[in-house]
């Protein structure tokens, strides 16, 4: 018989013989429909098909032969004897429709009481080895498969499993066959039709699981040793890969527990290049599967009872470090799925078992020194993914605050964890250590105390910050200065198109420069990385010492300031990084300071060692002090200044003047030293005098006079006569304390202030001297107006025999500002007069801004400042700035006056 050329013509061919096979079997006439029939399955025979163009061929045949089916079992035996005709259809001409004819009229036969079941699949299933082309023979028994699925003994399971085994085998040995026909060239072509047909041999498993059922025994002596011999003997990479993934997912598993070696060593007989991760990923998935299950029945099965002792971490890790013995040459990619697979297998099954975990990350740092460090950066995304646990399902579904417990344990209970991060290059390593210091600082900040990462000692501290050490020591890294980025950009770009005038390219001309400048960043982008890491550890830092005051065995004073010491030594080693995460330390220093001072005056026992532990405690602290000044020098000098009187005046507080008066000893030391510019110098100034005047234990031993002395002092030797003039005044208050109401003291009632009028009008006076002697009349006098004001603070606070500043003081005072603004006035009168039309207007143009401290800048100095503080200047001409000292001496004036209707001492004020 032959076979029509194209698809379209045997569609046409099958659907015409099909109608003329209804149109026969309708008028009775059987052999007609038989030849028929032959005539439509000979189509079935064309070896031109594709295995899709064959399935939409062989879809049209079942239906037909289906109807043919059902014809003989409703007209059996009354018209024909199905037996008989078993026979007869073994005579046609050609063996496709031959054993088609045979596979429609034995299946139609086993539906009949009478029928011999076993001698009948037995004859068909051994009639169709006579088809070996492979999709032929492939279409020929699924058909029988098809056809049989309902028709084989119920009460002979074993038979039924042997059927189909048999079956399946051959059909397997088909599909490995299809793929070495043909040229070589198409072997790919081939792997995709053979995935095509997958479904086919796949069907096979899903009817022998529904036989097997639950069926333990039969499963494990008749149906898994036939299923592993032929897929591990067929040595074919699509076969195994699939038919693995297929057993693992039709049969119960259970059974896969149960027969867990078995499968293991299965999986080690298969070919090299098998994706054996994947196939490992979805057995585990399975077994993960029965634990849920499980949980949800909330009941026990004899499986339990056979699990009992049985370590099921153990035996897959056994054999991940057996396989990667006997398999070297197992890709990287494949390693780390089997890993990633084992520690989703030891979440789910051994959630507590952090050992578990560290075996799994021993492996890989094992299967990494392998590589001797020469790991492609394209497979470093697997050491990300395995140590942010990025692919782990049965971590992925807990909460976030379970997120940061678990990385926490796993940090401090892993020794391989820690291993494998700090064995990654350097970029990896910040990559990963980053993630982590995000989980963890969220961890550290969550309000649910259950889930609260909490350090019980010091390992587990050491353990923590044993990973941040990369993003901590200072790495040098070239970068490219502002002033070169324009002319790294156009390099860049000339690099780009480097194009000679032939059309070839050049880039070998620089190659040399390229792999040079490989490294080099832009110098903000450095910072902002720089910075950006510094304020995670800053965090993170802060974060553990808030774990420590949580915790049941860390808790005490004295423990969390080893902890602390700890974490600074740590830090330390980043070299000049320490300008971010060292003033983080000393705040926690002083926290704890208090914290064993509230401690003392609770107890009130153990006094001295609380108190030796508090002095400990600042020498701590002036370390951290020492190592800011040595590692930065003068990039943080301001900080450490600002520092040092912080802890003086903490000190102060808990009435420990020696230690308050070293502080301020360094802090001065740095000002002398180090600090060089003038407006440095004044703030500084103005800050240590504001910290001093706060102090109290200072008064003992003369400590705080020789301080106060010294800072007016300095003030007195400031380069600016107008920094001179406002330091000394502001250091007249130092020789005047006020009452500090947050410990008790009251104007009044408390007589020990530190009061010395005399200083006080000393200081007013040099301030005038300092005033007076500025050449520019303008600021000369609005200093002594500032002065004045000054003069009515004590006026109003003090009196006169106290403070030294009499109603005299302040008449003489008030004069020589009038007589100064009266020569301004005159100055801006003759000024004004004689300026012609041109001069007139060009100085009305002239102007300046003037600062919060009185100083005046001319605002052609000021051209390219932002819009955004050009806007917020005050600007003037020169006759409005002759104004300003009058206006403000106004303003005193009526402050004067008004409060001569509350204090009469202001009535002999001449205003």
């Amino acid at each position: 018989m032959a076979y029509s050329p194209s698809l379209e013509t045997a569609l046409a061919v099958v659907k015409h013989q099909s109608m003329q096979t209804e149109k026969c079997l309708a008028k009775k006439q059987l052999m007609d429909a038989l030849k028929h029939c032959s005539i439509m399955l000979a189509e079935l025979r064309n070896p031109k098909l594709k295995p899709k163009q064959y399935y939409e061929l062989y879809s049209m045949v079942f239906d037909s032969l289906s109807n043919l089916s059902l014809y003989l079992v409703e007209n059996h035996p009354r018209f024909h004897h199905l037996a008989d005709l078993y026979e007869l259809v073994q005579y046609a001409g050609n063996i496709v429709p031959r054993l088609y004819l045979m596979i429609t009229v034995g299946t139609s036969y086993l539906q009949c009481q009478d029928s011999p079941r076993e001698e009948i699949l037995k004859d068909m299933i051994e009639m169709c080895q006579g088809v070996q082309n492979p999709i032929r023979g492939l279409f020929l028994r699924y058909y029988l498969s098809q056809t049989c699925k309902e028709l084989l003994p119920a009460d002979d399971p074993e038979f039924n499993c042997h059927f189909i085994i048999m079956n399946f085998i051959e059909m397997n040995k088909l599909w490995v066959r299809l793929q070495h026909q043909g040229p070589l060239r198409e072997r790919e072509q081939r792997t995709k039709e053979r995935k095509e047909l997958q479904i086919l041999i796949g069907s096979q498993l899903v009817r022998l699981s529904q036989i097997v059922d639950d069926d333990w025994q039969l499963y494990k002596d008749r149906v898994l040793p036939n299923l592993l011999e032929q897929i591990v003997q067929c040595r074919d990479l699509v076969c195994q890969e699939y038919l693995l993934d297929i057993l693992f997912q039709v049969f119960p598993d259970n059974f896969h527990l149960k027969s867990l070696k078995v499968l293991l060593k299965a999986l080690s007989r298969l070919v090299p290049d098998v994706s054996i991760d994947t196939l490992l990923e979805t057995l585990i998935d399975r077994l993960n599967g029965y634990v849920e299950r499980k949980q949800l029945e909330g009941s026990a099965s004899d499986s339990d009872d056979i699990l009992k002792d049985k370590d099921l971490f153990q035996i897959f890790a056994t054999f991940i470090n057996k396989l990667n013995e006997e398999r070297p040459d197992l890709p990287l990619q494949r390693f780390i799925g089997l890993i990633e697979s084992l520690l989703n297998l030891s979440l789910k099954w051994y959630s507590d078992s952090y050992e578990n975990l560290n075996k799994c990350f021993s492996l890989a740092v094992t299967k990494y020194n392998e590589y001797d460090k020469t790991i492609p950066s394209e497979f470093e995304y697997l050491f990300l993914d395995l140590l942010t646990l990025k692919k782990i399902k049965s971590f992925n579904e807990r909460d976030l605050d379970l997120d940061s417990s678990f990385y926490f344990q796993l940090i401090t209970q892993c020794e391989s964890y820690r291993q494998l991060i700090l064995i990654q290059k350097l970029p990896l390593q910040k990559t990963i250590i980053n993630k982590l210091l995000d989980i963890l600082i969220t961890g550290f900040s969550s309000t649910d105390v259950k889930n609260f990462p909490q350090i019980e000692s010091k390992a587990q501290l050491q353990n923590l910050l044993a990973i941040c050490e990369p993003i901590i020591k200072l790495k040098e890294r070239k970068t490219i200065p502002a002033t070169k980025r324009h002319s790294a950009t156009l390099k860049d770009f000339t690099k780009n198109s480097n194009i000679n005038n032939n059309g070839n390219d050049n880039n070998d001309v620089d190659a040399d420069t390229e792999d040079e400048d490989s490294d080099l960043i832009d110098e903000d982008t450095e910072m902002w990385m720089l910075n950006s890491s510094q304020e995670k550890i800053t965090k993170f830092c802060h974060s553990l010492i808030l774990s420590l005051s949580q915790s049941s065995t860390m808790k005490s004073v004295e423990t969390q300031m080893e902890s602390i010491s700890i974490i600074r030594t740590l830090l330390l080693k980043g070299g000049k990084n320490i300008k971010y995460t060292f003033p983080a330390m000393i705040t926690n220093y002083w926290r704890l300071i208090r914290r064993a001072h509230r401690l003392k005056a609770y107890l009130k026992t153990n006094t001295q060692y609380y108190d030796n532990l508090i002095k400990k405690t600042f020498k701590s602290i002036s370390r951290c002090m020492n190592d800011l000044f040595n590692q930065c020098g003068n990039t943080f000098l301001d900080s450490i200044y600002k520092l040092n009187l912080q802890s003086a005046s903490l000190a102060d507080q808990l009435s420990l003047p020696e230690i308050a008066y070293d502080f301020f000893t360094q802090a001065f030391t740095v000002y002398e030293e180090s600090l060089s510019d003038s407006k440095t110098q004044f703030q500084a100034l103005v800050f240590m005098s504001q910290t001093l005047q706060k102090t109290r234990s200072l008064y003992k031993d003369s400590y705080y006079d020789s301080l106060i002395v010294r800072c007016t002092l300095h003030g007195s030797k400031l380069l600016k006569r107008q920094d001179q003039c406002r330091a000394i005044y502001l250091c007249s208050h130092l020789w005047w304390a006020t009452e500090i109401t947050s410990i008790g003291e009251e104007e009044g009632v408390t007589h020990d202030f530190h009061r010395d009028g005399k200083r006080v009008l000393e200081c007013l006076q040099r301030s005038l001297r300092a005033a007076d002697s500025i050449m520019d009349n303008i600021q000369s006098c609005e200093l002594m107006i500032e002065i004045l004001n000054r003069c009515l603070y004590y006026f109003i606070h003090g009196d006169e025999s106290k403070t030294f500043i009499t109603v005299k003081y302040i008449n003489g005072l008030i004069e020589l500002i009038k007589t100064n603004l009266k020569t301004l006035r005159l100055d801006k009168e003759e000024e004004e007069n004689n300026m012609d039309s041109t001069d007139a207007q060009e100085r009305r143009l002239t102007t300046y801004a003037f600062g919060q401290d009185g100083s005046c800048i001319h605002l052609s100095n000021l051209k390219g400042i932002p819009s955004t503080v050009s806007n917020k200047i005050t600007s003037t001409n020169i006759a409005d700035m002759i104004d300003i000292p009058a206006q403000n001496f106004e303003r005193t004036c009526g402050y004067v006056i008004k409060q001569t209707e509350i204090d009469d001492r202001f009535k002999v004020i001449v205003i």
